[in-house]
């Protein structure tokens, strides 16, 4: 299968370096790439969709979904070892189905149900509006929506 790299929203580089890519076979390394690909261009659209309405709300749920974004996406995929570490650690292998089938399965089902993340980060803004509009406040009294992303992974859990 040939891929353009640059295409791809992670690094190959660190990706083949895994054991896990390396012992999965041609159709799991398919659905993984699938799955990564779907993933990041819904959370992508959505993320991007709300930080366009240049709202204290649209802010939070962009930089929440980012956060998300980067936890179960970026992170494993990007730190050395982290594909490896990531899936035996956090996927077990269940029913005889292994562990990057789950994670695959984990990527594609997030891409398919996005409202479920806008549902549960509008609840999660209801409940913390007024500690959110507080810290998007610089130390002039004015809006600042970029100082939402300083908090904003505190309000991740909310999609897990």
């Amino acid at each position: 299968m040939m891929i353009d790299a640059n295409l791809l929203p992670f690094s190959v580089d660190e990706l083949v370096k895994s054991k896990v890519w390396h012992d999965a076979t041609p159709e799991q390394r398919r659905k993984f790439l699938s799955a990564s690909i779907t993933f990041d261009t819904v959370l992508t659209h959505y993320a991007d969709k709300y930080r366009e309405k240049k709202t204290i709300k649209g802010e939070f749920i962009a930089c929440v979904l980012w956060d998300f974004y980067y936890d179960l996406f970026c992170s494993p995929l990007e730190q050395g070892n982290g594909f490896d570490f990531e899936l035996e650690h956090v996927y077990q292998v269940v029913d005889e189905k292994a562990p990057i089938d789950q994670y695959s399965e984990r990527l594609l089902d997030e891409a398919l149900h996005p409202k479920r993340w806008i549902k549960r980060l509008k609840l999660a803004y209801r409940e913390n509006k007024v500690r959110i509009i507080a810290s998007a406040m610089d130390d002039n009294g004015k809006l600042d929506l970029e100082l939402i992303n300083d908090d904003s992974v505190e309000y991740r859990d909310y999609l897990y």
